[in-house]
């Protein structure tokens, strides 16, 4: 591992999604964003669905690349994030029409007032996953 940078890998059910050394990592954590920076203390987090960022510096000076999670946790131990993610996207991966149409169900089904808890919680869960893919590409 280079000096002063973070070990990040980030790996979903399917794949490693990456395994890099990187500046900085900033993360949606279930109580509140989170930045991780080298020498951070051990932590163990839940995350939520949302915007997950990670910096690099180098000769072309400060990069920041985007994602979006959909969920997962998060350990912080020795200047190594390790991200067990339910589902990881690149920002120019994320089908807008799809992720626009996930959140028109989620909103439809939310409005039925007679929705069992646990289907009322799954509904709950897809319109944050859908807002999240969302967001960020209406902001770039």
């Amino acid at each position: 591992m280079a000096e002063n940078k973070l070990q990040l890998s980030i790996v979903t059910p399917e794949r490693l999604v990456l395994d890099e050394d990187v500046d900085q990592v900033n993360v949606p954590g279930i109580e509140g964003d989170l930045g991780i920076l080298y020498d951070h203390s051990p932590l163990l987090t839940t995350m939520r669905a949302g915007r997950f960022s990670y910096e690099l510096v180098g000769d072309k000076g400060r990069e920041t690349i985007y994602m979006i999670v959909s969920g997962g946790y998060l350990e912080v131990t020795d200047n190594r994030v390790i991200v067990l993610a339910e589902a990881v996207e690149f920002l120019e991966e994320i089908d807008k029409e799809r992720a626009k149409a996930s959140l028109a169900k989620a909103e439809e089904a939310l409005s039925n007032t007679d929705l069992p808890d646990d289907e009322f919680a799954e509904a709950q869960d897809r319109l944050f996953r859908a807002l999240a893919r969302i967001e960020p590409t209406e902001m770039n």
